[in-house]
């Protein structure tokens, strides 16, 4: 009985990629699934759009506008070096918040994160 339900799901399902899916969240899908989304779509990110002399084992790609649309043109490639020096540049974290000496963390990958942000967001997670 279940295997016949599992089976129906799974046949309704198939082939329903992107807009088709019934997960897609479009413009609202969150930070990592836009980034997959670039890559997917793009490949991944092969040179230092800044300076094309430095090398790198890896490339980024890295949001320009700060909205994460699903533009290729709101996106840059950029070496590791280049794309944090470039996200310091920020003053505002996403939500607006200003980065102050105070009110920034440094994560264990070396990205500044909102104090705000980061405690409503430990919050959210503490009450599920």
């Amino acid at each position: 009985m279940r295997e016949s339900k599992n089976n129906k799901v799974s046949e309704s399902l198939r082939g329903k990629f992107g807009e088709k899916s019934r997960r897609w969240k479009g413009e609202s899908a969150g930070y990592a699934a836009k980034h997959m989304w670039i890559t997917k779509h793009y490949g991944r990110a092969s040179k230092c759009s800044l300076d094309s002399s430095h090398k790198a084992k890896r490339y980024e790609w890295a949001n320009i506008s700060g909205e994460y649309k699903r533009d290729i043109s709101d996106y840059i490639e950029l070496c590791p070096s280049c794309h944090r020096k470039m996200d310091l540049k920020q003053t505002h974290c996403k939500y607006g918040h200003e980065y102050t000496e105070e009110n920034t963390f440094i994560n264990a990958n070396g990205h500044r994160e909102c104090q705000f942000c980061r405690r409503e967001r430990r919050m959210r997670y503490a009450v599920n």
